[in-house]
């Protein structure tokens, strides 16, 4: 297929995918007025003001702090910087399973998640990452990409990654619902594209600002598709599973053709309906209150600013121009009376002030924000303190294996492979030799949560036995403590 039929063919098929983004833009933009005031290129648009002021029409903080509060448990629970949340492992029902036990094979897993870990530290992930988790639980669709950095030297160059915007990416499903196609416009100054892209593939029109004018912007369209036609026992860059276009909009022309070895986009839904592409986040649910808790706030304010500065009734023949109710304002009267006030009623306040509670209150509870933040008392029992835990792992459970199945686990393992081919390891024991998949256990405060609950199920059994160890000791024969002390100090990390 010819190259510029390719690049058409492609535009087209991008276009289709953003006018199945459109009944979406309406909620997005939502999100960001009254959630994320500083987010750009939420709908597509491309005439925002970089650093224009969104909160002239904000009255109310309550959902932008509650979805800071989800999205910073989220991340603390799933991928803390300080301390290592994940590890490499061989598939459970994989026939090499048992070599999990080896202690040769566990130190160089460790050695392998340790320098992931390190790398992870070493580039922009968690500033990613953190950008990630408050569009994840706000938008409720989130796009990374991730690669190696750009060649500098022989060997590991580290890693980059990109929080591709909601507004400026369309992206398709496989037949299993798993995402395996992207589309990523962006813009690029003449001299970004000559960078990227080398100077002699550039069209004529940036090649001729580049000369008079490098820091004009064109827009440009990533694509990443899996590849049909390739030979598998080549491993040239136009033979990888996935293929790669970087293509001119302007002019539908294809200025760079790659490939990748594994799919470089991690897209992630916070939740999804059947038969929907775009995933739905809390915001989704509070938005009918956020927009009512706004409303109401500000018709308090402004009522709150005649009060403090009411209109004023001056005397006068007749009135001049129409009656005025702005704070400060003066109107004149026919009356013959004393320059003086208007009063200002108050009913219904209290009423109005007990309605915007409930609304934070309903906003809080459906964010989760009451029970990620721990109760102001006083005194709270060890028990109340692991059953308000339990709680929150409970209503978070889904959503944190969603995550990790869609974004965290091809994540790290993309980053795995990229280590791999740069020779970042030591190579492997022997034991390993022939094996064809592994796979992230994820070591996280949640999941270490989830797993002592094995321990609790363990010890309330050991307990049980010991009192029944007084009428027959023979049911002690049933305990394992070998298997007992490796199984509790696996849940417990050690």
């Amino acid at each position: 297929m010819a190259t510029k039929e390719l690049a058409e063919i492609l535009v087209k098929r991008y276009e289709g995918l953003k006018e199945r983004r459109v009944p979406w833009e309406s909620h997005f933009r939502d999100v960001r007025d009254y959630m994320r005031p500083r987010k750009r290129n939420v709908d597509g648009l491309q005439s925002e003001t970089r650093g224009s002021a969104r909160t002239n029409n904000l009255f109310d903080s309550t959902a932008i702090d509650a979805n800071r509060i989800l999205a910073l448990s989220m991340q603390n629970s799933l991928c803390p910087s300080s301390v290592m949340w994940f590890q490499f492992k061989i598939p459970d029902g994989h026939e090499m399973a048992p070599l999990n036990d080896d202690p040769e094979v566990r130190a160089w897993f460790q050695e392998v998640g340790n320098r992931l870990f390190y790398q992870f530290h070493n580039s922009n992930f968690y500033s990613v990452i953190g950008e990630a988790f408050a569009d994840y639980t706000s938008f409720g669709t989130i796009c990374i990409y991730s690669e190696e950095d750009d060649v500098t030297r022989p060997g590991w160059n580290g890693m980059v990654f990109k929080a591709v915007p909601i507004g400026s990416h369309v992206f398709a499903e496989d037949k299993r619902g798993v995402v395996d196609t992207v589309f990523w416009e962006h813009r690029l100054s003449a001299r970004q594209a000559a960078q990227q892209f080398g100077k002699n593939k550039l069209p004529d029109t940036v090649k001729e600002s580049l000369m008079e004018k490098p820091d004009t912007e064109y827009a440009f369209i990533r694509v990443v598709t899996p590849r049909d036609d390739r030979d598998p026992g080549k491993m040239s860059n136009l033979d990888m599973p996935f293929a790669s276009y970087d293509i001119f909009v302007p002019e539908k022309i294809i200025v760079r053709e790659g490939g990748y070895s594994d799919f470089p986009f991690q897209v992630g839904r916070f939740s999804k309906e059947a038969g929907e592409l775009w995933g739905r986040s809390p915001a989704d649910v509070a938005m009918p209150d956020v927009r009512t808790i706004n409303r109401m706030k500000q018709m308090l304010l402004q009522r709150e600013a005649l009060n403090i500065n009411p209109p004023a009734i001056a005397p006068n023949q007749g009135f001049i121009g129409r009656f005025k109710m702005t704070p400060g304002a003066v109107n004149y009267s026919r009356e013959p009376e004393r320059f003086k006030f208007m009063e200002m009623g108050g009913a219904g306040f209290n009423e109005a002030i007990a309605t915007i509670q409930d609304l934070k209150q309903s906003i809080r509870a459906i964010f989760m924000s009451d029970v990620l933040v721990m109760p102001e008392k006083s005194r709270m029992t060890a028990e109340e303190v692991i059953t308000l835990r339990n709680q929150v792992d409970r209503q978070l459970a889904p959503t944190v294996s969603r995550f990790e199945s869609e974004v965290l686990q091809p994540l790290v393992l993309r980053a795995f492979r990229l280590g791999w081919k740069a020779e970042l390891y030591s190579p492997p024991p022997e034991q390993l030799e022939g094996l064809d998949s592994i796979e992230v256990d994820f070591i996280g405060q949640l999941a270490k949560s989830q797993k002592l609950q094995d321990v609790t199920a363990v010890t309330q059994w050991m307990s049980m036995l010991t009192n029944m160890v007084q009428f027959d000791p023979t049911v002690m024969d049933a305990v394992s403590l070998d298997n007992m002390t490796r199984v509790t100090g696996e849940r417990l990390g050690v």
